[in-house]
């Protein structure tokens, strides 16, 4: 898996109405707390700060982390489907970028 890919898991079988789970994964090359002397060094870090999710253009989850969050940062949330569509998730690491993925949900 390369830098900044995002893997979205869905159920197999999906029926309108079902609360399903969503699996996201994104490979991301966090900086990990460096010490000197028993202390954190001060430094700007590079982690997953925050994700977003949306299905078919609507928000249906947030999250805002820290950098206790893991290297390659996994999420799950469930949400209601009611109509066949996109779930697009982001990623916002504290450097600016954004690492995006989505998958298609169909019944």
């Amino acid at each position: 898996m390369s830098t900044g890919q995002v893997r979205i898991r869905l159920p197999e079988k999906i029926k309108a109405g079902d609360v399903v789970t969503v699996r996201a994964l994104v490979t991301h090359p966090m900086e990990i707390m460096a010490f000197k002397d028993g202390k954190p060094v001060e430094k700007s870090y590079n982690f997953i700060h925050k994700v977003e999710a949306a299905y078919n253009g609507r928000k249906v989850f947030e999250a805002t982390t820290t950098q206790a969050v893991s290297q390659n940062p996994f999420i799950s949330f469930q949400v209601k489907v009611d109509a066949p569509g996109v779930v697009k998730i982001l990623f916002h690491d504290t450097q600016g970028k954004i690492y995006e993925g989505q998958a298609e949900i169909k019944f």
